[in-house]
């Protein structure tokens, strides 16, 4: 899918070497959580006082203006922050037992107006407003912390900017200057100070700002985060290293650090989940299979299921594959789950239960139509040449049941060398070739068959198994239907246009198939499908081009048209998030991420998260 454009994470790629290394901030960071700590077991560094607060001030003279000011307004994440600095610049300092008093007002200027600048991330205008103070008051002087948060507000706002624009030497020289915008209680930061040197080559600096993370940050989740963001760049054996010292350097009462344990297992879960579906028969050992299934079960997820029961089917475990179908259909029916649990049923013999399944999708899916024929395969005329055809499916039926797309290539290629081209065998080339992410390949078997559907006297629809799923927009459409709602078969042509023209999207000309949409030779459905599919190429533009409620409208249109898939969920997230909607982005991304989590998702969630609250 297309990615955002200023989004923490999504744009870290890329950059050239530099010199420092991760111990420049080291020292600052253990200063934020707590003197001199445990970097790894073993090795501790002593830390200096902030800059520009001299020595450590003695009891009882810590500066608490930052402090009143979060207990004011009632900022907890960051009060939690300031308390856990003050202890460490004084390890007596206890936090004042009326600190959320009211207090009484002294002389001078107040600088609250300044702090909710600076809390708004409005560092520019609290500057102004400083300066028009002094202006006003000549011997009034801000306070020093006020001052120092301002500077590493700036310090973190120039690692931002240079990380969102790769500009990844600059994300490492802001870091060196200012070592406190990269501490535990500006983890964003830090994380593209370690993607910086990562995308840098400088893999061992990474590595040591992620183990830096992971043994000073006190709280579960922000190591559990850390671990989750270091699986883009570390080995295996470093994320097993990284989760061990995780779960047990430098543990903080109250914390559970059972979820940073199991980090590493949820990361190599996700990755077999994405390996299932092209996985040979036999290519997971028993115990990976099993952590899929376990997983899988837990978080009810259809698509999991379906692809667990496509591994089966393909081994021809018949029984295995019914199981998970059924599972997938439960979950949330759709034709996708149905046409699995249909070809299973009939590889089992079962064929009153294969229709049973197909039943309610029968006539509106073209995928469980084909599937259908496997269960009772068509007389007449065979659509792999002019015999009659075999009392069973056919070689091609075979392969198309399986998802053996590959298979299916060759087996036309075989048959037209044998009898000759069809405009049938020429399609279903084209949908296979489509399925293999071959489009312009695709586009052209297309064009073929409808110069020879034109020579054909009047043949049937051709079949159209492969077609689900191949728009690289999210389509969903196999029911082809009028506006009317009456069931509408494509004709020879239709089929070959809206076979085109899929292709044409998954190319990339978008252009062009918005100009030539209106006069296509498509039926409704058809149309439908296609606009939809646009509208999502369209989406994802529009939020390249930071056009978020453009985002948004495209998204909305067409969602009227056909139920949006995952990846555009991402998509609108992130364009609620651009737009300031922080709580509904919030919601957009935890509504996916409680269905499957996984790295784009958890991304959203963190990143909202951390906005709403000011945890950067």
């Amino acid at each position: 899918m297309t990615r955002p454009v200023h989004l923490p994470a999504l744009l870290l790629a890329g950059i050239a070497a530099i010199g420092g290394g991760a111990g420049v901030w080291s020292s600052a960071w253990a200063q934020s959580t707590g003197g001199a700590r445990a970097l790894a077991p073993g090795v501790k560094v002593e830390v200096a006082p902030a800059p520009g607060s001299g020595s450590a001030p003695a009891a009882g003279k810590v500066d608490e203006t930052a402090l009143r000011y979060y207990a004011r307004i009632g900022d907890g994440e960051r009060l939690e922050a300031e308390i856990a600095r003050l202890r460490a610049l004084d390890p007596g300092w206890e936090p004042p037992k009326d600190l959320f008093a009211p207090q009484p007002a002294t002389a001078g200027v107040d600088e609250s107006p300044f702090w909710s600048l600076l809390s708004a991330g409005k560092v520019a205008e609290a500057r102004a407003a400083i300066a028009e103070q002094r202006r006003k008051s000549p011997s009034w002087q801000p306070s020093d912390k006020l001052l120092q948060e301002l500077d590493l507000a700036e310090s973190a706002g120039r690692i931002r900017s240079a990380s969102d624009t790769k500009r990844w030497q600059e994300v490492v020289d802001a870091a060196a200057a200012q070592p406190q915008a990269v501490a535990c209680n500006r983890l964003d930061n830090a994380w593209r100070l370690a993607e910086a040197y990562a995308e840098l080559k400088q893999a061992d600096r990474a590595f040591d700002t992620y183990k830096t993370i992971v043994t000073t940050c006190p709280k579960a989740k922000e190591r559990r985060d850390t671990i989750f963001k270091a699986s883009r760049y570390l080995s295996p054996e470093q994320l097993r290293e990284l989760t061990a010292l995780g779960a047990t350097s430098n543990p903080a009462t109250g914390e559970d650090y059972s979820s940073v344990r199991t980090a590493e297992a949820e990361l190599e879960t996700g990755r077999l989940l994405e390996r299932l579906g092209n996985a040979r028969p036999g290519a997971l050992s028993a115990a990976d299979l099993s952590r899929v299934q376990g997983i899988i079960r837990d978080k009810q997820d259809a698509d999991g299921a379906i692809a667990l029961g496509w591994y089966f089917q393909k081994q021809k475990n018949y029984a295995e594959a019914q199981s998970w179908f059924s599972q997938a259909n439960g979950w949330t029916p759709s034709d996708k789950a149905a046409e699995g649990l249909v070809l299973a049923y009939n590889g089992l013999g079962e064929k009153a239960q294969a229709r049973a399944a197909a039943a309610p999708w029968k006539g509106k899916s073209s995928r469980i139509d084909q599937a259908l024929k496997a269960v009772d395969p068509p007389r007449g005329p065979s659509g792999s040449g002019g015999s009659a055809a075999p009392q069973g499916p056919s070689e091609l039926d075979r392969a198309l049941a399986r998802h053996d797309f590959a298979g299916c290539l060759g087996i036309i290629r075989a048959t037209i060398a044998r009898s000759g081209p069809t405009a049938a065998l020429l399609q279903q080339r084209g949908w296979c070739l489509l399925e293999l992410k071959r489009p312009s390949e695709a586009e052209a078997a297309f064009a073929e068959a409808q110069t020879l559907a034109a020579r054909e006297p009047a043949p049937k629809a051709a079949p159209k198994p492969a077609k689900g799923g191949a728009s690289a927009a999210g389509k969903g459409g196999d029911g082809i239907q009028s506006g009317s709602g009456a069931q509408q078969t494509p004709t020879p042509a239709q089929e070959n246009a809206y076979g085109q023209a899929i292709a044409r999207l998954e190319t990339g000309d978008v252009t062009g198939l918005i100009r030539d949409l209106p006069r296509a030779n498509l039926t409704p459905k058809q149309k439908a499908e296609i606009r939809a599919s646009l509208m999502a190429t369209e989406a994802g533009r529009a939020l390249e081009d930071k056009r978020y409620n453009d985002v948004l409208r495209l998204l909305d249109a067409r969602r009227e048209l056909e139920p949006e898939p995952r990846n555009l969920g991402i998509l609108r997230g992130w364009a609620l998030y651009n737009l300031m909607r922080f709580d509904e982005a919030y919601a957009q991304f935890k509504s996916i991420d409680d269905r499957l989590s996984t790295e784009e998702s958890r991304e959203g969630l963190t990143t909202a998260w951390k906005t709403i609250y000011h945890d950067w």
